[in-house]
């Protein structure tokens, strides 16, 4: 009797991402040896006590490191990449269910909270000198 893959996409089922990557995936290895919270320290400033709750300023550095690494060049397209890949999902934290920055966020940040500023370029700066350090990435 032939086999027949069942449709079971609609099922509930309890996953640990970490499964899912890797022990030897570059990104592993970043989350393993790279410390992002120094980006709370430099962003504070930008960001004001009252209103709602902003989104994460490391998920969004590490967004852009994502873009960086992985050869990724516009935002939209990152948005994208990091809906379907779930090692992407992993080292950003965020679940199956969670919802994915907008790419409009990027250019938004870009020319309001950070417009006469350079701690956008400065930070970034620094967490791919950390990624040269530790080996990860190559200077050119």
């Amino acid at each position: 009797m032939m086999g027949r893959k069942e449709d079971c996409q609609n099922k509930l089922e309890f996953i640990d991402l970490n499964d899912f990557v890797p022990s030897n995936h570059i990104l592993r290895q970043i989350k393993d040896k790279i410390d992002f919270t120094f980006i709370y320290d430099k962003m504070e400033k930008y960001y004001s006590k009252l209103g709602r709750k902003s989104l994460d300023p490391v998920l969004l550095f590490k967004m852009l490191l994502l873009g960086y690494l992985f050869n990724i060049e516009s935002e939209r397209e990152l948005e994208q990449e990091v809906i379907l890949n779930i090692a992407y999902r992993w080292f950003l934290g965020l679940d199956l269910s969670d919802p994915v920055p907008d790419h409009s966020t990027f250019s938004q940040n870009r020319r309001r909270r950070f417009k006469d500023s350079s701690v956008f370029q400065e930070i970034f700066d620094h967490i791919i000198s950390l990624c040269i350090e530790k080996g990860f990435v190559m200077e050119l």
